[in-house]
């Protein structure tokens, strides 16, 4: 995999992957829609607002993240990473971005909820 991503949508989703994993919700938020719909194992949420404030409550449990791969063409991404986490040190997660001018607009998250539950 290059270290540059050559796709419009997996260049907006390395920024915001960069900028989660990082703990920089202003900068991750730059690179989202005000009307971002996003789906994940707690459930989905609507806007922007939404999105960084559920991204801001995990921010306290969340140690990093090892990027495993990560694809993209010209509207959508999808990333697969190993998540670190206080209670949880590695779960392996993916997300799927949508982009549409530059920003994401809908995000689908996937890893196994039960582990949180388990500590």
């Amino acid at each position: 995999m290059s270290d540059t991503p050559t796709s419009p949508a997996l260049q907006v989703a390395m920024t915001y992957y960069d900028a989660w994993r990082n703990r920089d919700h202003a900068t991750a938020m730059k690179v989202v829609a005000d009307n971002v719909v996003n789906e994940t194992p707690f459930g989905g949420t609507e806007g922007g607002e939404a999105l960084h404030k559920g991204e801001s409550d995990f921010a306290h449990i969340l140690k990093g993240a090892t990027l495993v791969a990560a694809f993209g063409d010209e509207k959508t991404a999808l990333l697969m990473y190993y998540t670190h986490t206080q209670p949880v040190p590695s779960v392996l997660s993916s997300k799927h971005f949508t982009v549409e001018n530059g920003t994401i607009t809908a995000l689908k998250a996937v890893f196994d909820k039960s582990v949180f539950g388990a500590q």
